[in-house]
């Protein structure tokens, strides 16, 4: 039996034979091996959201990052980029074409001067190929269009990282944003109360004639700005856990229970790296300069692709042919049965010798895509060089000023406190006792405000340095 039919008929029992191995569909998937690993928190997968315990940071930030369509799209990108560094190396591998024909033929030939040589046939007949190609050498093309797909590859693997800080920096930010809201939110509540109270001393003051009542009406003024800031610190509070909800990819009317201000802590920067480290690692170690570089590295061997695309190549080639195609034995003569075979196999040289000077410019145009591509990485240097250092300055701010409003409002409890026992004993007027209250509450905001700013910015420094993952929102 001929090959070519033998073939044939074998190859559906190959596959299937195949196919029903444990590790075929992996295989199939990817042949030649152009897949990475998922990163850790992609595999171990989502968290489920307990709505019934407060949210961590983690949690938060891991369903962002499993959620969020920016991540989706990163991971999107990353998949064709596996796909094109597998293209890249299916260039080094022979390709094999098989041509199955099966053919019913009618040919009418006349000859006017001599109708005896007149003939009409019909013939039924089957041609199967086989074609190999095998490229051996091309000066480089094939090397630098591997090249490419890797540099896009590790491009695509730094957009990953970038976005899933980007990601992890706006989530922690609208976390820490919600917490400062509800905060805010409880500490009008106490202002609400504090406010209810006073309105109840001065009202006693009043009846008892020790007090007039422009006492008392200025306390009613305070109660009803203290329910007014009451009920917009409460919209903000919604809106900023809305804002979470909808970064961990829920519904923003998903109740979040988030934990209280009082669990918040503010440490010093004793083990800060000076910012000139900080600087020097952003530069070796930041997302956005490792896909700047990895895209100029994509640039210049697409310029070397194209130039090697323009010179000689030498493939290898091979056929194999069979068919029954009947043959005539000459004019006017009947068809008879035949069984042809074809085969042959050699070295094919292609020689580019003139391309109308398309190869030249575009030559041009690889250069030039690698020279702006060097202008990008040194403007996304400055770009991260001046994000960490605002951040930084940032970070030593905010330090400073959790200490300023731990005395702040130490000095405001103990102001209220006193105003308070003054105005009940009759030694102070209302407006003491309002403005100590109002300082109170300004107090107790700006704590809150302090130290979520102090966590949110060294989340953002991280972030701005390229160091910040999963794991440190534990």
């Amino acid at each position: 039996m001929h090959f070519t039919v033998l073939f044939r008929r074998a190859l559906p029992c190959i596959l299937l034979s195949f196919a029903t191995s444990g590790h075929a569909a992996s295989w199939l998937s990817d042949p030649l091996l152009s897949r990475g690993d998922a990163p850790s928190w992609q595999a171990e997968g989502c968290p489920a959201h307990d709505s019934s315990a407060p949210l961590s940071l983690y949690t938060a930030a891991t369903q962002a990052l499993c959620r969020h369509p920016q991540t989706h799209e990163a991971w999107a990108q990353l998949h064709a980029g596996e796909a094109q560094v597998g293209s890249a190396r299916a260039a080094y591998l022979p390709t094999l074409n098989a041509s199955l024909q099966n053919a019913r033929d009618h040919a009418i030939t006349q000859v006017p001067s001599i109708p005896v040589l007149n003939t009409d046939t019909h013939s039924r007949y089957r041609s199967d190929t086989l074609t190999l190609n095998w490229l051996l050498y091309d000066f480089g093309a094939r090397d630098a269009a591997l090249k490419n797909a890797h540099a896009l590859l590790e491009a695509a693997q730094a957009n990953i990282d970038g976005t899933m800080q980007k990601v992890l920096a706006g989530t922690a930010q609208d976390y820490y944003a919600a917490i400062a809201a509800q905060a805010a939110w409880q500490a009008e509540q106490e202002t609400e109360t504090a406010a209810e109270q006073s309105l109840e001393a001065s009202s006693r003051r009043v009846r008892a004639g020790v007090a007039a009542i422009s006492d008392q009406l200025q306390a009613q003024t305070a109660a009803a700005q203290a329910r007014y800031a009451l009920a917009k610190a409460e919209g903000a509070w919604r809106n900023a856990t809305g804002a979470l909800a909808l970064d961990m990819g829920l519904s923003p009317s998903t109740l979040l229970r988030l934990p209280p201000a009082s669990q918040l802590d503010a440490s010093s920067n004793a083990g800060l790296r000076p910012v000139d480290e900080l600087l020097a690692a952003a530069q070796r170690e930041h997302p956005s300069l490792q896909a700047a570089r990895a895209q100029l590295a994509a640039a210049q061997a697409k310029e070397d692709q194209v130039r090697a695309q323009g010179r000689p190549s030498v493939n290898f080639v091979a056929r194999a042919n069979h068919s029954t195609q009947p043959e005539s034995l000459g004019t006017g003569l009947p068809l008879v049965g035949a069984h042809t075979q074809d085969r042959y196999i050699g070295i094919q040289v292609d020689i580019p010798l003139f391309e109308g000077f398309g190869r030249h410019y575009q030559a041009l145009q690889a250069a030039a895509e690698a020279e702006s591509r060097q202008s990008q990485l040194e403007d996304a240097q400055m770009q991260v060089a001046q994000g960490v250092w605002t951040h930084y300055q940032a970070l030593e701010t905010a330090t400073a000023n959790t200490r300023i409003t731990r005395e702040l409002l130490d000095s405001a409890q103990a102001a209220f406190i006193a105003g308070k026992a003054r105005y009940e004993k009759g030694a102070g007027n209302i407006l003491e006792l309002l403005s100590v209250q109002a300082e109170l509450a300004r107090a107790r905001q700006q704590r809150v405000q302090a130290l979520t700013d102090w966590l949110t910015a060294r989340l953002q420094l991280a972030a701005s340095v390229g160091r910040l993952d999963p794991a440190a929102l534990r």
